[in-house]
């Protein structure tokens, strides 16, 4: 009985010392997990958010489109790179605009579901129309403008813009919208010089139109290419050479409100 005791107590004593053993590993594993954890969470927390993006929409004609530059960045390109130096953030362009688009036709284009889409995202919205209203409206005779035909154009153009910017502040409540003026590409002595007075009083009613725009900012380009040699910055009779572009987008930042 005495040797059969001492097995018993001899097999218990190393039961316990297993079992001790076990449990001081399991604690020590344990405690030094929670510890790495720990020492990796700073790290984690530490981690630089990822920039947000600001979308921009450009709507226009041909000189949104950046007709003339070989690249097709015009002027509205240049801005986005502007911004996205200035902001250090990515700023993603949706271009709408379209070669020979009128307001008329630009009013329309706010219906299509892309773009309207498109609108109701952006962070900044760019208008830069009137153009070819203006060409139509003088019949592309530039030669001899008829003052009270390019008087009935203006009202029209007034119209259009007025319903455009109410449509894109149905769409987007927030977005700040910059409203670019005509820039005179009549300058040549062939040209009827009664343009450049037309397009100061077209010129007029956009900017109308944007001071009653909640939240827009109207940007004049019509000085842009005054007193320079035009073959240097235009690629045909209207459309800017990516120096003309550069001019204009330019102007557009040194206006830019943003945050």
């Amino acid at each position: 009985m005495g040797n059969r005791k001492k097995v018993i107590y001899l097999l218990g004593a190393v039961v316990l010392v297993t079992a001790l053993f076990f449990i001081f590993y399991f604690v020590k594993e344990y405690s030094g997990d929670q510890g790495s954890e720990h020492r990796k969470s700073p790290q984690v927390q530490g981690k630089e958010p990822r920039p947000k993006q600001i979308r921009i929409v450009a709507l226009g004609d041909s000189l949104t489109y950046g007709r003339g530059d070989p690249k097709r960045k015009g002027y509205i390109g240049l801005v986005r790179q502007g911004m996205q130096r200035e902001l250090k953030r990515p700023v993603v362009l949706n271009n709408y605009g379209i070669s020979g688009q009128r307001s008329d036709q630009l009013y329309k284009q706010l219906s299509n579901g892309m773009v309207s889409r498109s609108v109701h995202q952006a962070n900044y919205i760019f208008l830069f129309i009137g153009t070819n209203d203006y060409r139509k409206t003088a019949g592309w005779n530039f030669r001899n403008i008829n003052q009270q035909e390019m008087a009935i154009g203006q009202k029209m153009l007034y119209s259009n813009l007025g319903k455009i910017t109410k449509k894109l502040r149905q769409q987007n409540k927030r977005a700040h919208i910059y409203i670019l003026g005509l820039y005179n590409p009549y300058t040549e002595n062939f040209y009827d010089a009664v343009s450049a007075q037309v397009i100061k009083k077209w010129n007029i009613s956009i900017q109308e139109i944007s001071e009653k725009t909640p939240n827009s900012t109207y940007i004049s380009t019509y000085e842009l290419f005054n007193g320079i040699p035009k073959r240097e910055y235009f690629s045909d009779a209207i459309h800017p050479n990516p120096r003309g572009y550069y001019l204009i987008a330019q102007r557009v930042i040194g206006e830019l409100k943003i945050r």
